[in-house]
């Protein structure tokens, strides 16, 4: 018989657990191949600050790395074993228990190498048995303590980031809002069903507002509700605002951050379209690369016209949650062309689903 597979609840706790735990997942083998480079740099620099350079042993060498690459490996395998239940721990306990697990590992590492290789007395030495010990306790503390601060580290960037991603949510204009309620009272005794097809709009945008800011939508429904918010902006500006929607009528099904096109549409109006005296126009492309693709939004302006004021903080924050979700890189550029300006969201086709 099969064991019961974990409740949907049980299981996304425990995902959650080990999301926050401070020692890495070590059963990747990014992460492995990684700890065996270390462990070879540090039998370098062991063997040379013992034997010197002019003295330096190929064979002595090659003997300590293979005692220490057994035990960085039946470590990190046993680390890997154990990382679910020491996420459960509080951390002195978890920190016990996987200095417990390492010095275990080299206790058994070190007894099987006597039997292996005995000394002419036939005993074991058990000084050089200590000293592995000793060895072995300073180098996996340090290792142990570098992931509890850069866990510390990931945690308040985290923070940092979650609160940047509150402000911008919070960063609906108040005007945008009152002008758009001015614009529907307008237009109720004119044309109601413009005024009632706005107010399900304003509707559908401030409950995407209301979200959590780290949930992910379709793009689909992301230009959909960009579309939208464009759609309000129009009925309120008339003939200033022409869309030229060049958007494909298929979209590609990527899983992005919620709210990361709304913010460039609205500064798009803000900066580009009210300071302009006669017609202007916002146009939606998108393009495939052989890495994804590329979201465009272009906006007309008045030439010298700058955005660049007030408009970082929507850049940096749509920015930030781009390299939360995708990594490091530069996902989103912008570029003043003179009488236009230009924005291009980078989404790569590794979060294709």
């Amino acid at each position: 018989m099969t064991a019961a597979a974990p409740p949907p609840d049980a299981q996304k706790q425990q995902e959650k657990l080990l999301e926050g735990f401070f020692l890495p997942d070590l059963c990747n083998t990014r992460a492995v191949l990684i700890l065996l480079i270390v462990s070879e740099v540090l039998v370098l620099a062991l063997t040379l600050m013992d034997s010197g350079l002019a003295a330096f042993s190929l064979m002595t060498f090659a003997l300590v790395s293979f005692f220490v690459q057994w035990v960085t490996l039946l470590s990190t395998a046993l680390l890997c074993q154990l990382r679910g239940i020491m996420a459960r721990l509080p951390v002195p306990a978890a920190l016990l228990l996987a200095l417990t697990a390492t010095q275990l590992i080299t206790l058994c590492v070190s007894l099987f190498s006597e039997i292996m290789i005995p000394d002419q007395m036939h005993r074991t030495d058990w000084l050089w048995v200590m000293r592995n010990q000793l060895v072995s306790a300073i180098f996996a503390g340090m290792a142990l303590r570098y992931f509890y601060v850069q866990n510390q580290l990931r945690i308040h960037a985290r923070a940092e980031l979650q609160a940047r991603l509150m402000a911008l949510q919070a960063n609906i204009r108040p005007h945008f809002f009152f002008n758009t309620l001015n614009t529907v009272a307008s237009l109720i005794t004119i044309d109601p069903e413009q005024a009632e097809h706005m107010l399900h709009n304003l509707a559908d945008l401030f409950r995407a507002v209301l979200k959590s800011p780290e949930a992910l939508t379709p793009l689909p429904q992301e230009v959909q509700l960009g579309c939208r918010y464009l759609e309000i902006e129009q009925a309120r500006l008339g003939q200033r605002l022409q869309i030229d929607n060049r958007l494909p009528a298929d979209l590609p099904e990527l899983d992005v951050p919620q709210l990361i096109l709304q913010p460039l549409l609205e500064n798009a109006v803000y900066h580009g379209i009210e300071p302009q005296v006669g017609e202007g126009f916002i146009r939606l492309e998108l393009q495939e690369t052989e890495t994804g693709w590329q979201l465009l939004i272009t906006n007309s302006k008045s030439p010298g016209t700058s955005r660049s004021h007030g408009h970082g903080l929507a850049q940096q924050n749509i920015q930030a949650r781009l390299e939360a979700r995708f990594g490091p890189g530069q996902w989103l550029k912008v570029s003043d062309l003179g009488e236009q300006y230009e924005a291009v969201l980078l989404l790569p086709e590794a979060i294709s689903r």
